[in-house]
């Protein structure tokens, strides 16, 4: 496993922001989703070390995770506030530096950035400070990188294109996406679902691959992603009314309601 997260609780005063969390995730491109309220933000304050928790353990590849250096760790925050002056690649070139290994070409090429790479910070687009946030993440190949609400106030042309080089990157490096939407992500190797401070689904490999299915509508049924029983009917001369795909962010929602009416009973 790449993350083990276990019994991690975190409280501000009376509100608990984090309620025995316990989880994992796999290597590859994995993601932790939640609405706002749920704990992704208190989680991603203790992974950066920003925050500490009140309880619990969390391991990296098996490593306590606080005893991992921080050069294998990448973070690229949603709310990233940079010097207006600092030049793209220069800037890169001095994180990989720090890290001690010089990938910035190929970074800048899979971010493409290379017609801005002696561009101030100022001068570049929101959707071009986006990815220069998140390049600065994999400069100078960590291990692993964290990446926060990365597709936060880009157009769907910037965001389909971080999207194609969080998968060129994943080949080498792992990846942890925390967002509250999916946002086109839908061949991850992990995900974990938070809401209110709790874990409400944990799923890996084909389970996380294929979230979501169909749906097969007949007269007197309904059939959800299960094949056999789909068979089954039409075998016996039943014809349904419709066949439709379940999407990712339809069986969030309908879990995140479940979990929702189960703690209010």
């Amino acid at each position: 496993m790449l993350l083990e997260c276990s019994n991690l609780s975190k409280s501000y005063g009376d509100v608990q922001a984090l309620k025995g969390v316990t989880f994992s995730l796999s290597r590859g491109l994995s993601l932790i989703l939640g609405p706002n309220g749920s704990g992704k933000t208190t989680l991603i304050k203790i992974l950066a070390g920003i925050t500490k928790p009140d309880g619990g353990t969390l391991k990296l590849l098996g490593k306590n995770y606080f005893e991992v250096p921080r050069s294998d760790i990448g973070f690229a925050f949603e709310k990233t506030i940079l010097p207006p002056n600092v030049r793209v690649e220069g800037y890169l070139r001095a994180v990989a530096e720090l890290r001690g290994e010089d990938n910035v070409d190929d970074i800048i090429e899979i971010f493409g950035l290379g017609k801005h790479r002696t561009k101030r910070f100022r001068e570049l687009s929101q959707g071009y400070k986006r990815r220069f946030i998140a390049a600065m993440a994999f400069a100078g190949g960590p291990k692993v990188v964290f990446l926060d609400e990365p597709f936060s106030n880009v157009d769907i042309i910037a965001k389909i294109e971080l999207v194609e080089a969080f998968f060129e990157l994943r080949k080498k490096i792992d990846i942890v996406i925390v967002s509250h939407v999916l946002a086109g992500l839908k061949d991850v190797d992990s995900l974990v679902l938070l809401h209110g401070g709790q874990v409400i689904m944990n799923v890996f490999g084909n389970e996380a691959k294929t979230l979501g299915g169909f749906r097969a509508v007949f007269p007197d049924e309904v059939v959800e992603n299960d094949i056999n029983r789909l068979v089954e009917l039409i075998r016996s001369g039943k014809e349904p009314m419709r066949i439709e795909p379940v999407f990712p962010e339809e069986f969030i929602q309908r879990k995140l309601l479940g979990g929702w009416n189960i703690r209010q009973r």
